[in-house]
């Protein structure tokens, strides 16, 4: 007789590992949720995340961004809301100035500060340093006010701009290009400029009406260096309304032999006058197609221009920010020690919360800073303020918190079907990789479908700082030195199911010292079940 076969037991069930390295390809905005391996437009592969929030993208990670601090607040003067920061610096002579629709204020010491220049209309201010035989100076013109010139001591309207039909009132904008300083005429394709080596005097008058086929009005105008193949050659760039960009080399305007158009190029229409940084000899414009570097506009047509931008990674949002909040009354600035670029869109005129956008300069990965209530922003003695409301300026990524309030940084990968879209994932297991001076416990979550459904945003994680005062030890401590950082990883149980997940995290600060904290991956582990058809 056959012995029946032996009842086999169905094999257990094993649990499946799977990893999330940190998003150093930042914020992703511009590739199909559904595509897995984070495949951007281009074809290339970035680790990038759906959600990124108090976060910065770094080479090896993200970092906790840090908080910030009312540095100073300007009272009198029709004080309001600071709508320009600008500095000065000749030796050690050092300024940095603040200005609203009403008057100027010196905010070098910071504190609560007393109007310095008042009697102005406009807050829209543009200067430029220029040096002289006569001293170091700043030039400053707002479009509506007469000039006004300080001479590293004080403000006056004097030396006075003058010129044959000129209004001086109506010069919008100011920078130097080979010794001489040049002017925008406010709502005119007319630019202005003094002879060299002068703050003052007659101006002669520029017109580029004929120049620019899409009218609109002179914006701004910058020095550019580009590579022409004996080395770096300076050229003087103006800059429309409507996107147009003319580019001029020489020294002397007013004799054809030493001043000739180079070209006219379409660069997308700029989103303020303040929306441009220098990164080396290259200007990057901040467009209503993007963030755009001049060296790669003038060589590709307008319709391509999105790709080669630096906010390609964030197309979809940029886009979209713009469309609700306009194409004027936005500003950059580069921090190069930070290897951060920061930009401010205009305020919300819907009630939507002010954000600051903030890219890599090495990576080009992007985050986004809540909380920062940013109306300019200006880089002085590398420590980088931004005008706010009420009178206020404030210095960002000092302290682990916002002026007083705790803030949390948000982390939620790409999505991904972990090779089987057709699988329903359980999670088990997390645990967050993290860089920290002592251990700290993320709240993680399970995201999934490509719905974001974070929990209530935890309490202040009590981040561990550096050398702080009163818990130092004389002799062995230094005063603000970094703690050093250990590597943290604390499985915690985690719940939830999805087709296609994404690890979420979040870490609130609220401590007086800025968080030294680096996402560095996500590890998890999940029951898989059968494909049901």
């Amino acid at each position: 007789m056959r012995r029946p076969a032996a009842a086999t037991m169905p094999k257990p069930r094993t649990a499946k590992p799977s990893s999330f390295p940190a998003p150093v390809g930042g914020w992703i905005k511009n590739t199909n949720l559904a595509t897995p391996g984070a495949k951007l437009p281009d074809g290339s592969s970035v680790n990038g995340a759906y959600q990124l929030d108090n976060w910065w993208p770094t080479a090896t990670g993200v970092r906790m961004r840090g908080g910030s601090q009312l540095f100073a607040t300007v009272t009198g003067g029709g004080s309001g809301t600071v709508s320009a920061l600008f500095s000065y610096a000749n030796g050690n002579n050092r300024k940095l100035f603040a200005a609203t629709a009403g008057a100027i204020w010196d905010i070098t010491a910071g504190g609560t500060i007393g109007v310095t220049a008042a009697g102005a209309t406009s807050a829209a201010w543009s200067v430029q340093q220029f040096a002289t035989s006569g001293g170091v100076f700043l030039r400053a013109v707002n479009g509506a006010d007469t000039p006004l010139v300080f001479d590293g001591t004080s403000f006056s309207t004097t030396p006075a701009i003058t010129g044959t039909g000129l209004t001086p009132s109506n010069l919008s904008h100011v920078w130097e290009f080979s010794r001489r300083l040049f002017f925008i005429d406010k709502n005119t394709l007319n630019a202005w400029y003094l002879p060299a080596d002068s703050i003052g005097g007659a101006a002669v008058q520029l017109p580029l009406g004929g120049v620019f086929k899409l009218g609109g009005a002179l914006l701004f105008g910058a020095t550019w260096s580009i590579e022409t193949g004996n080395g770096l050659q300076q050229q003087c760039v103006f800059v429309t309304t409507e996107g147009e960009c003319a580019v001029y080399q020489g020294t002397d305007p007013s004799t054809a032999s030493t001043w000739n158009k180079v070209g006219v190029y379409r660069i997308g229409k700029p989103l303020g006058p303040k929306a441009l940084i220098a990164a080396g000899g290259d200007l990057v414009i901040a467009t209503n197609v993007g963030f755009v570097p001049l060296s790669q506009a003038v060589m590709r047509d307008y319709a391509a221009l999105s790709p080669i931008a630096i906010s390609y990674k964030i197309e979809t949002a940029w886009n979209d920010t713009v469309s609700t909040r306009g194409n004027s009354g936005w500003a950059a600035e580069l921090w190069p020690t930070k290897q951060l670029v920061l930009v401010v869109p205009p305020a919300s005129t819907s009630g939507e919360q002010q954000f600051v956008l903030g890219a890599n300069a090495r990576t080009g990965g992007w985050g986004r800073a809540l909380g920062w209530d940013a109306r300019c922003l200006a880089l002085f003695n590398d420590r980088m303020f931004f005008g706010s409301t009420n009178g206020a300026i404030v210095e960002c990524e000092v302290t682990g918190a916002d002026q007083g309030t705790p803030y949390t940084a948000t982390c939620v990968s790409l999505f991904d079907p972990l090779k089987s879209p057709a699988s329903l994932k359980t999670c088990l297991m997390m645990r967050a990789v993290i860089k920290a001076p002592a251990e700290i416990t993320p709240q993680l979550s399970l995201q999934a479908d490509y719905v974001v459904s974070l929990p209530t945003a935890p309490a202040d994680a009590g981040l561990p700082t550096g050398s702080v005062w009163g818990s130092a030890v004389w002799g062995s401590s230094s005063w603000g030195a970094p703690a050093n950082l250990a590597v943290f990883k604390t499985w915690q149980s985690v719940g939830g199911s999805g087709y296609s997940v994404a690890p979420g995290v979040q870490i609130t600060s609220g401590s007086i010292v800025s968080p030294q904290v680096e996402l560095v991956q996500v590890d998890m582990t999940y029951d898989q079940g059968d494909i049901v058809t």
